[in-house]
């Protein structure tokens, strides 16, 4: 199998990325996946360090760059990030386990008003990744860029509410639902604030802002003012728009998602992505969508490469550009064969001039 390095690139990932969104030439379909679990093994660091230890981030990180070659390098709050300094109880498991929230912040309406916004620099783990975040800039920001990853408003609602008790509310408190929406969107921001004088560029996954959960009357009225807002501000702070990932068949809401003003619609592995182009494709570039389960975890290489060409053959073209991704997060017990086959993928038959020939 072809390994990560084989094949020279003409341009650094920040470049090509910088390319891709401004809509000039570049060298290759750029491949975005994060494997920080399989760095840190690799590396000898135990997963778990990263969520108490800005030096353990970044020595994954490093890793990440130095034996699979990623074309961006990650820390952020992610989905618990910001709720967790807000007030909700997170825990952290030193099994292969994702962290998951124990105890929400806001159990009756009163306990909104209790809550300010949390100061990035000294609440629950932001002021770890801002850290890690001004370490990776310096050791690698000149070539890959640098990105911090963040919850979409609905998302931390529930994870400071509660996903039942919230997705009630919308129902039947519409006007706490909003207060607390708004809260939500303050305390991000107030992260997002000091991440940008950094220099990082962002990414949002609003997972609980699927369809799966609520309707497409609700994603207008509740979850997308905020994002609209929410990405609003990261491009004026930032001068870059950024990702936008929501779980599930997002269908009925592309055109809303696209609207919101994101630069990139990241696609779970239920999408078509030749009908996402069709329908968005001229609004806004789109990332995805290879399975993570059935073919990251459970196929070998061969399977990664075969689905990773379909991806291409269906999304390459997209008028505002296309980056080869996985529909969701990469499982921890990923065979790394597998993670190197999608670089493999990339660079083998990502490479302009595309042959659409190859890719079937």
């Amino acid at each position: 199998m072809i390994k990560a390095g084989c094949y020279s690139d003409e341009m650094t990932p920040k470049e090509r990325m910088a390319a891709l969104l401004a809509g000039t030439p570049f060298d290759r379909i750029p491949c975005s996946i994060n494997p920080s679990y399989h760095a840190a093994r690799l590396a000898g660091v135990r997963h778990w360090e990263c969520y108490f230890s800005a030096e353990k981030i970044v020595e994954v990180q490093l890793a990440s760059r130095r034996i699979f070659a990623v074309e961006a390098v990650i820390s952020g709050p992610g989905l618990h990030g910001v709720a967790e300094a807000a007030g909700s109880t997170v825990i952290y498991p030193k099994e292969e386990n994702s962290p998951y929230i124990s105890e929400f912040a806001i159990q009756e309406e009163c306990d909104l008003d209790r809550l300010v916004i949390p100061d990035p620099w000294t609440k629950g783990r932001l002021p770890l990744h801002l850290a890690a975040l001004q370490t990776l800039m310096e050791r690698l920001g000149t070539e890959v860029p640098v990105t911090t990853n963040v919850a979409g408003p609905f998302t931390v609602a529930a994870n400071l509410r509660g996903t039942e008790p919230f997705l009630r509310d919308l129902y039947h408190n519409t006007e706490f639902a909003h207060r607390l929406l708004q809260y939500a969107l303050q305390s991000t921001l107030a992260y997002i604030l000091e991440a940008a004088k950094i220099g990082v560029k962002v990414s949002i996954a609003d997972p609980t802002a699927s369809t799966s959960l609520i309707s497409p009357r609700h994603f207008h009225e509740f979850a997308f003012p905020y994002l609209r807002e929410l990405i609003s501000n990261i491009k004026r702070l930032t001068n870059c728009a950024p990702s936008l990932h929501i779980c599930g068949n997002t269908k009925k809401i592309w055109t809303h998602m696209a609207d919101t003003g994101a630069g990139i619609l990241s696609l779970d592995d239920t999408i078509d992505l030749a009908e996402a182009k069709a329908a968005v494709g001229s609004l806004t570039a789109l990332m995805g969508n290879v399975k993570p389960t059935a073919t990251m975890f459970l196929g070998k290489p061969a399977d990664v490469i075969r689905e990773a060409k379909e991806c291409l053959r269906k999304a390459y073209d997209n008028p505002k550009g296309y980056i080869l991704a996985l529909g969701c997060g990469l499982p921890m017990k990923a065979p790394v064969e597998n993670v190197h086959a999608l670089f493999q993928a990339a660079r083998e038959f990502g490479r302009y001039p595309i042959d659409p020939g190859r890719l079937n």
